[in-house]
């Protein structure tokens, strides 16, 4: 029975010195809640890459669409324009013209 209290003394010790602050922390005790883990570090960094490989990628289609609709518009009028004067040459009565009209007009 001395033994038993001797060991509860101890245990009690142990208690109210973990709980002062003044005992040494084992190597077992668990992380201080600030300092993030070695997996977590590595997940953070893993998603900042991602996200950085991401907006990169966002940013270069934007501007490759942008660059594209720039470019391309002007060589599609003037394909248009080819192909339009090639038919008005090919078939002359599909010009737009404006109307003769036989309406008698006063001059001055």
């Amino acid at each position: 029975q001395v033994a038993a209290s001797v060991g509860l003394k101890s245990k009690k010790a142990r208690e109210t010195t973990m709980a002062s602050g003044s005992a040494e922390k084992s190597p077992d005790a668990f992380q201080d809640e600030d300092k993030p883990g070695v997996c977590r570090k590595c997940a953070e960094s893993s998603l900042d890459c991602f996200a950085f490989l991401g907006r990169g990628a966002v940013a270069t289609g934007g501007a490759v669409a942008t660059v594209t609709k720039q470019c391309a518009y002007p060589v599609k009028e003037s394909l248009l324009a080819t192909a339009d004067s090639t038919s008005n040459y090919l078939h002359p009565w599909q010009q737009k013209l404006p109307s003769d009209s036989h309406v008698p007009t006063f001059r001055m």
